[in-house]
């Protein structure tokens, strides 16, 4: 009986590691992306584009300015941690101050995402048809179903 219990028992943590494993995003950076990631991403794009070296580097240009933007964004992350902490350990919640911290978090967003749109957008107007075309077939192949679970 022990032995079954013991079988049963690194079975079930078997697939609980197994588990875990595959269910880690691929490519997931917690601590964000490094120079390195950074380099390799846009290079990466430059070599499946067929980029001109005008075009690389003002596609690095855009990731590092991106890059530094989110950085700036998260600074202060471990203080709005703290300040949801703290509301939350409180008796009573005021819903303003609720609103406050999400319509504060809101316009960081909308912020970097219209900063993002305005780089994209100038960069666009620098491919050409080609290039473009090869960006819309692989949105169209990643939008088909063929690519899961992040792998590429």
């Amino acid at each position: 009986m022990k032995k079954k219990s013991g079988m049963i028992v690194i079975t079930l943590c078997a697939l609980f590691l197994i588990g875990g494993v595959a269910a880690c995003k691929h490519g997931h950076h917690p601590g964000g992306f490094d120079e390195f990631d950074l380099a390799a991403a846009t290079d990466r794009i430059a070599s499946r584009l067929d980029l001109t070296e005008t075009q690389t580097a003002d596609l690095k240009q855009i990731a590092r300015e991106i890059a530094e933007k989110a950085r700036a964004m998260h600074a202060d992350h471990e203080s709005q941690h703290q300040e949801l902490a703290d509301l939350v350990r409180r008796e009573a919640i005021d819903r303003e101050e609720v609103d406050q911290l999400i319509d504060e978090k809101m316009a960081k967003i909308r912020e970097m995402a219209d900063y993002t749109a305005e780089r994209l957008i100038a960069f666009h107007q620098d491919l050409t048809p080609e290039q473009r075309e090869k960006i819309a077939a692989h949105i169209e192949n990643h939008a088909s179903g063929d690519c899961r679970f992040g792998w590429r």
